[in-house]
């Protein structure tokens, strides 16, 4: 299984390190062109649209953000990237028409996002037409569905697995369930906490441990961060062998 780190910020870390032996998930939203520029040096990358960020007020023109998705992918040569998910804005008649666009002018596959909200049927249709799909598994949908139902979730992807469809957990920090269920790949922000909160990440004993700040105590950002990054590689190259 793949864990892909998703987030920003923190890139110029690793560029100064000249060290891209991990996986990572970035949003077209959110991208420098600095990290834009090394995304192929990376052990993978999968880019996703920023769609999300239309949810938080954000006021976007989806028809000229679509093209500069579509101008992005195809001068930086990405070869796995996620739909426009905007299935709850316009519908899913209109997110299946861009879909469709942004497949046309990139001459490749996209990623499409399934959401519980959806239902199974739509879920079997995408395994039909696509060899890579993403279950939507943060947000207030998704998010609750997902640790409510997680032996659901377990015969989703492996339905996927038998129609030899991979499938992304968008979001899916679970570390019980991924090792339960069979994701292709999953991303997580959760690596970022510590600049957010002072906790320090500990990969031991084949588990990621959290240790949180102590009351009244401070840490120093920089250095949290570094550390916390390079435990989560480590998480990464776990999963990879299992």
């Amino acid at each position: 299984m793949k864990l892909f780190l998703a987030g920003c910020g923190w890139h110029k870390v690793w560029i100064k390190n000249k060290f891209f032996n991990f996986y990572r998930l970035q949003t077209f939203y959110h991208i420098s062109k600095d990290e834009a520029e090394i995304i192929h040096k990376y052990k993978g990358f999968l880019l996703d649209s920023g769609a999300f960020s239309m949810f938080g007020g954000v006021k976007v023109d989806v028809k000229k953000y679509v093209e500069k998705y579509i101008d992005f992918i195809n001068k930086y040569k990405v070869e796995h990237f996620f739909e426009l998910d905007i299935y709850e804005i316009i519908g899913v008649k209109e997110t299946e028409e861009l879909r469709k666009y942004i497949e046309k002018k990139t001459k490749r596959k996209t990623i499409p996002v399934w959401h519980i909200y959806l239902g199974v049927d739509y879920y079997k249709k995408l395994c039909k037409e696509y060899n890579f799909i993403a279950i939507g598994a943060s947000g207030k949908h998704d998010s609750g569905w997902t640790r409510k139902n997680p032996e659901k979730l377990k015969k989703l992807v492996q339905y996927a697995n038998s129609k030899k469809v991979r499938v992304h957990g968008l979001g899916y920090t679970n570390h019980d369930g991924l090792k339960e269920i069979p994701f292709y790949s999953v991303d997580s922000t959760s690596w970022l906490s510590g600049n957010r909160f002072g906790a320090v990440y500990e990969f031991k004993n084949n588990k990621m441990n959290k240790h949180t700040k102590p009351d009244g105590m401070r840490v120093k950002t920089h250095l949290t961060a570094e550390n916390n990054f390079n435990e989560w590689v480590k998480y990464q190259t776990y999963l990879d062998n299992i």
